[in-house]
């Protein structure tokens, strides 16, 4: 299937989630956690910044967090558009999922 984005409020509705918040999820692997989760992976994010020096641009962050050697790469940034923020997300977290000393493929994928 691939990655793919939602609105954070649609994710979480209760959370108070501006409408240009979203996240992206990876729903071909299955990381291993103490809780497990439903549903497919999150993996990072994009927001508008409103305000500040960077009010107007993109923020994005890649969050997903494996065992393995430290990750030495940004794992967040802004840019200047929605578009190149998310390609940050989803470029950090695959070169992130390659230094990962074990993969995790969801059973079926």
């Amino acid at each position: 299937m691939g990655i793919y984005w939602k609105r954070t409020s649609e994710v979480y509705p209760d959370g108070g989630y501006h409408e240009t918040d979203w996240m992206a999820f990876d729903p071909d692997v299955r990381f291993p956690r103490t809780f497990p989760l439903t549903g497919d992976e999150p993996i990072g994010g994009v927001h508008l910044v409103r305000g500040g020096l960077e009010s107007g641009q993109w923020k994005w962050s890649m969050t997903a967090s494996l065992p393995g050697p430290p990750y030495a790469s940004p794992t967040n940034g802004v840019e200047a558009d929605k578009v190149e923020a998310g390609r940050k997300v989803i470029a950090c977290y695959r070169h992130y999922l390659s230094t990962r000393p074990e993969q995790y493929p969801r059973e079926g994928a």
